[in-house]
């Protein structure tokens, strides 16, 4: 079997599209083990997730997401643009608004079109989960936990917890250059007492009242990606609530690049998110019936 592929990238954050659009190409009990061979990045092609592109009974596409060592995850961000231009410039979904079926329920990506191509992608992510119960954490499900201390090998860090279609720990520093990103990141991402699930870890500075670095630790990849959309949504949740912004349009600078967050709010409190930015074309190629 031979099995045609995309390589695209979100702010570096980069995956493998693979087109089911028509029918199943890899049936779904062979796709874990699938998707961490062609993943991986010395043996495979290598990616920060693998994303099908499926038919949807609801929707105008579904959204099928795997993490590099084979699990699924809810909802990527950056791979939801990515996948948001695929649809629109192979043809395939023809809308410059797009409805898409994924594990954390619909997403709706609005395309910004110059010649007949899409110049950038805003994905609504919906309103974020901020209850223990619905993250999840450990203990009281219906409290937030929001600048909250844990205490790791001794050293204590405050962590705001959001979820964005899937679960996200944020944590404020002056200076994340000098922030281990993978040792921090693995350890509080795999703290079981409190994150049951395993979680997304990121480490924000603010630069100015609208503008923040960020660096991300990412669960199913296990170490640190170039950017993480739905991470990069959760930092700026977690940034108005913890009154580091006031501003509604906020600027995330990340390891692979720029990217935009926009907060709806009523009442004082959020009730939308979107991640606005551009999503590339890398190269295609085939695998042959040996890699399978």
């Amino acid at each position: 079997m031979r099995v045609k592929f995309t390589k695209m990238h979100g702010s570096g954050n980069d995956f493998i599209l693979i087109d089911e659009f028509s029918g199943i190409i890899i049936p779904e009990e062979r796709k874990p083990e699938f998707v961490s061979k062609i993943a991986d990045r010395h043996l495979g092609v290598g990616a920060d997730g693998v994303i099908f592109i499926q038919d949807s009974e609801r929707y105008d596409a579904k959204f099928s997401f795997y993490n590099p060592d084979g699990s699924k995850a809810e909802m990527c961000g950056n791979g939801i643009r990515c996948f948001s231009r695929y649809l629109y410039e192979r043809g395939i979904v023809k809308k410059r608004i797009i409805d898409i079926e994924t594990l954390s329920g619909l997403i709706r990506a609005e395309l910004f079109i110059e010649n007949n191509k899409v110049k950038e992608v805003r994905v609504n992510m919906g309103v974020p989960r901020l209850k223990r119960g619905e993250i999840p954490v450990s203990g009281n499900s219906e409290e937030e936990f929001i600048n909250e201390p844990i205490e790791i090998d001794g050293k204590t860090y405050r962590i705001t917890a959001v979820s964005i279609g899937n679960p996200h720990a944020v944590l404020f520093f002056d200076d994340i250059e000098r922030i281990d990103v993978a040792d921090i990141g693995r350890k509080i991402r795999f703290y079981e007492e409190l994150f049951p699930n395993g979680i997304n870890v990121h480490f924000v500075q603010r630069i100015r009242e609208n503008e923040f670095k960020i660096r991300s630790y990412e669960r199913g990849v296990e170490d640190e990606t170039l950017a993480c959309g739905s991470g990069i949504c959760a930092s700026a949740v977690a940034s108005f609530l913890n009154n580091l912004t006031s501003e509604k349009k906020i600027k995330f600078h990340t390891r692979g690049g720029e990217l935009r967050v926009e907060l709806e709010t009523r009442n004082g409190e959020i009730s939308g998110v979107y991640l606005i930015g551009g999503a590339v074309f890398v190269f295609e190629g085939v695998l042959s019936h040996n890699f399978m």
